[in-house]
């Protein structure tokens, strides 16, 4: 399968916004501001589905190294699997993980990133060490995933650095792998707070 027969199979899905970029599928999905980025020759899979909910998906199977990872693109949202825990961390680091799903929707990572990270201030809520250590370790998982199925989760990954800011030193997790394209993401979330930032002061200047 060449780029633009992906393309073509990719816009089957209603709502998704599909293009070619330098040789590489962009597949934008307006509901979760976020859009998959995929050269054609890492899919091995592909198959046209009806999501739960009756509407139509595609469900492609993605090359990454040896492992053949799921990815689904339905309407609204897209699913993919997260990264496993121990690929996250040093060997022989400090590791207690829940129960992780197999399979995570990009919809369900903001909502569950951001409840945390907007419970974190609550001063009224108080959560086991080893409790937010584990679900900070999964969330960074879910991050993880995504970015190896082409998406680029920059708000998502923005409330984790914050929860991972106010709370992260001293909980029993890690040390984290060097991990360059976590690196890279987190250098966006800099980017764009620093760019939010400008924002908010020239439109602050032009009020009278």
């Amino acid at each position: 399968m060449d780029v633009e027969e992906l393309a073509r199979l990719v816009d089957e899905v209603p709502g998704t916004e599909v293009s070619i970029e330098t040789g590489v599928l962009v597949a934008r999905v307006p509901a979760i501001g976020d859009a998959v980025r995929l050269a054609a020759g890492d899919v091995l899979n592909h198959d046209l589905i009806l999501a739960p909910d009756g509407r139509p998906g595609v469900e492609l199977g993605v090359r990454r190294g040896h492992e053949e990872l799921p990815l689904i693109i339905t309407v609204d949202d897209v699913v993919f699997m997260p990264a496993y825990a121990a690929d996250m961390l040093e060997k022989g680091a400090e590791m207690t993980v829940p129960s992780m799903p197999n399979l995570i929707a990009y919809s369900e990572m903001h909502r569950d990133v951001r409840a945390l990270g907007r419970a974190i201030d609550d001063p009224h809520l108080e959560l086991e060490p080893e409790i937010l250590a584990a679900t900070l370790l999964v969330h960074r998982c879910f991050l993880a995933g995504a970015v190896r199925v082409g998406l680029w989760p920059v708000r998502v990954a923005a409330w984790w650095e914050y929860t991972w800011a106010r709370v992260g030193a001293g909980l029993p997790v890690g040390p984290f792998r060097p991990d360059p394209e976590w690196d890279r993401l987190m250098a966006a979330v800099t980017e764009a707070r620093r760019h939010a930032a400008a924002v908010e002061e020239t439109e602050a200047g032009a009020v009278p």
